[in-house]
């Protein structure tokens, strides 16, 4: 994965964080807001779990 590929999918599951957490907030559904939550988690895990390809 290069390293333009790792800073989008940072910014993106930074963003679906942040989304879950306002939507958290705001008292909508909250089903929503987690799994927006864990997506974000998810994306952020991926670049800092997945080896370099050789």
């Amino acid at each position: 994965m290069d390293k333009k590929t790792k800073i989008t999918l940072i910014i993106i599951g930074i963003l679906s964080v942040l989304a879950g957490i306002g939507f958290y907030f705001e008292k909508q559904e909250s089903i929503n807001a987690l799994f927006a939550i864990f997506i974000g988690f998810a994306l952020i895990g991926t670049v800092f779990f997945i080896k370099k390809e050789k």
